[in-house]
Parts: structure tokens; sequence; C-alpha cells
């Protein structure tokens, strides 16, 4: 039989840049490139009344075409018909190749919009403007990109890398304290997976960061980043140690899931990291002084047994036979073994856990 192979060179850009820096949205000159045509803005309501509208007038004043595009805020947004609904309006613009995607907004907008760039005309160039604290330490960088269906969250979706990672940290200024809170937890996971130099310090600097001290907010950021920066440089596709910076999601999107996502993700990923971090303790990896420490960082944000006891364990067993992680049925856990240490076997680093042991953490935890 006659047999053809495709060699295939490298087209997709190997590196991009991040900047963490006050007053970015401000000077877009500063960080656009040249060679796209027109500009879609893809925001939320809410934004675009503080942000988007200020930023389509400093590209209007540089000469360049641009559109508008809104969606409710909220994770029912990430939804195939606002997707579909968005590229029919860029379609009717006459948007094409040479036309690039501006994601102005938290995770839910960067993951939409994302997601259409990947897909429109096969794929276009977009940029990262995250706005929520959320989408600044995490979800803006590493090119994932997904909508959310009735099955569960992120089951649709592409890897596509963004041209850049633009941080205005006086975003922030405007972002309600909950939703600051809520960008938190993404942060902390870095650090108890990864670095526990950098999880003493957000203990340490707590106060200043919940008070909005904009040093150490970018000094946050810039340490969550450098972690997913290397991670994601090692493993794009999460074939390996990316998979880590799933600790807290197994359990964290079942809680979403069955409160139909009116729970933030970062709330719902913290109340993960502490049914995670028991299970571990249960499976004796992580010892009694390091969880004790792991539920005194969660306490000052809001996350308790007592506020996790509003949950059915059953319910929430049940939703994690979505989790992207599982196979054939069953469900793969990130476990830590210390602060700033996973367990890992041979390149594995994502377990699986019987339900009877998640439940009886669940009933463990929540029993007072």
């Amino acid at each position: 039989m006659p047999s053809l192979t495709v060699k295939l060179q490298e087209t997709t850009p190997t590196s991009y840049p991040i900047l963490i820096k006050k007053g970015l949205l401000q000077d877009p000159k500063s960080w656009l490139p040249a060679e796209i045509s027109l500009w879609v803005i893809i925001t939320d309501t809410n934004v675009a009344e503080i942000l988007a509208l200020n930023l389509q007038k400093n590209l209007l004043k540089m000469g360049l075409k641009t559109l508008l595009l809104k969606v409710n805020p909220g994770e029912r947004s990430k939804s195939q018909r606002n997707k579909s609904l968005l590229e029919q309006t860029m379609l009717q613009h006459d948007c094409d190749r040479k036309t690039g995607i501006l994601a102005l907004g938290g995770g839910v907008i960067g993951d939409l919009a994302g997601f259409i760039a990947a897909t429109y005309m096969r794929g276009i160039a977009y940029i990262q403007l995250p706005t929520t604290l959320l989408a600044m330490v995490d979800s803006s960088v590493g090119g994932k990109t997904a909508i959310n269906t009735k099955e569960g969250k992120n089951l649709i979706g592409a890897f596509w890398q963004p041209k850049a990672v633009i941080v205005d940290s006086s975003a922030l200024e405007t972002l309600p304290q909950k939703q600051l809170i809520n960008g938190l937890f993404e942060a902390l996971k870095m650090f108890l997976t990864h670095d526990s130099a950098s999880f003493t310090w957000f203990h340490k600097n707590l106060t200043n960061i919940l008070a909005r001290n904009l040093q150490d907010l970018e000094n946050l950021v810039y340490r969550a980043l450098k972690i997913k920066t290397r991670v994601v440089a090692q493993d794009e596709k999460e074939q390996h140690e990316r998979a880590v910076l799933n600790f807290g999601h197994t359990i964290g999107h079942a809680l979403e899931k069955i409160t139909n996502y009116r729970l933030l993700h970062g709330y719902a990923v913290g109340f993960g990291m502490l049914v995670e971090a028991k299970i571990a303790l249960t499976l004796k990896l992580l010892t009694e002084q390091k969880f004790a420490l792991i539920e005194n960082a969660l306490r000052p944000l809001g996350i308790t047994s007592r506020k996790l006891a509003k949950f059915k364990a059953e319910e929430v067993i049940a939703a994690t036979k979505f989790d992207k992680k599982k196979q054939s049925g069953q469900v793969f856990y990130v476990l830590l073994k210390d602060i700033g240490s996973v367990k890992e076997i041979n390149g594995k680093y994502v377990h699986l856990v019987d339900d009877y042991t998640v439940n009886q953490v669940l009933l463990d935890l929540t029993k007072d």
C-alpha cells in the first residue's frame, strides 16, 4: 500500500509577552501588534461601562477599526449559543483572518473570546486583557479556551495561545471585594502546589493584599504567573505537570455544577482545596500540621468546613463524574504531599481516589 508522511513545520508562536503594569489599557500603542486590520473587543456589560468604551476610544484615536461585542457577566455566558451569536456578528461585519480579538474581562471572557479566536476562520490572533484578579493570576496565561455545557464545565474547547497578555493592575481598583477574593484562591493554588515560600509570603501579606496595596497585588500576580509560565512552557497541552494546576478543581468544578454556576469559580476552588487537602491528609500524604496551615490560610477568605456543610456529599461525588480528568468513569485528584509539592509517580500527577474515601472526607469535614 502506498504511504505518505506529512511533516509539519512549527507555525504557532512559541512565546508571547506578559506585561504587568498600572495604566497599560490607557496606552494600547505600547503593546498592540501592527499587522491587525480590525480589533474586535469582546467583553461583558459590566466591563464595557468601566473600561471597554475607553479602550475603544483610544483605538479609534490610533486610526484603528474596532467592533465592540458584549455578553452578560457570569459563567453562564460561556455557552455555545453566545459563541455562535458573537461569531455570526463578526461574519456580518466582514471580520477576516487579519482580524484580532481583544479579550477584555475576567476568566469567562478570556475563555469564550479565546475559543472564538481558536475557531474563527480556523484561527485568528487574540490578546488577553484580564480585568479580574482570577484572570490575571491564572486563566489569561496558557492558552486554555472553552465553553460550558449542561454536562459540565470547559468540556468543549481548544488550546490556543494568545499573542500577548496585558495585565493592567489599575483594573483591580474597581473590582468588587468578592471578586478580588475570588482570584486569590487561584494564586493560593499555585503556591500550595509549587512554592512554599510564596505560600508563606501570601499568609504574611494577606491583610495588605485584601486592602488592595498595589505593590503587593502586582507581586502576587508576578509570583503566580512565574509558576504558571514555567509549567505551561514545559507542558502546554496538559499531558503531565500542567495537570497539577487542577488542584482543588475536581471538587471545585463539581460544586459549580451543582449550584448551576452561582458559586464563583474561585470560591469553588477554595472549597475544593480544603477537601482535596483533607483527602491527602486522610491518605497520609500530608501531615496534620500542614493541613492546619492550609485551613488557616483559607479561613480568612471565607472557606470553612461549616460553609462546606451546605453541600450534600452524594451530590458532590455524583458531579465529579463529569470531570475532564476522569478515566473509564473513575475520578482522579491532585494530591499534596507537602506545602509546595504534590504526589508524582513516574510523571503521573493525578491519582485515583475512590468515592468511599471522598465521601468520608466530606462527612468528616462537615460533621461538626
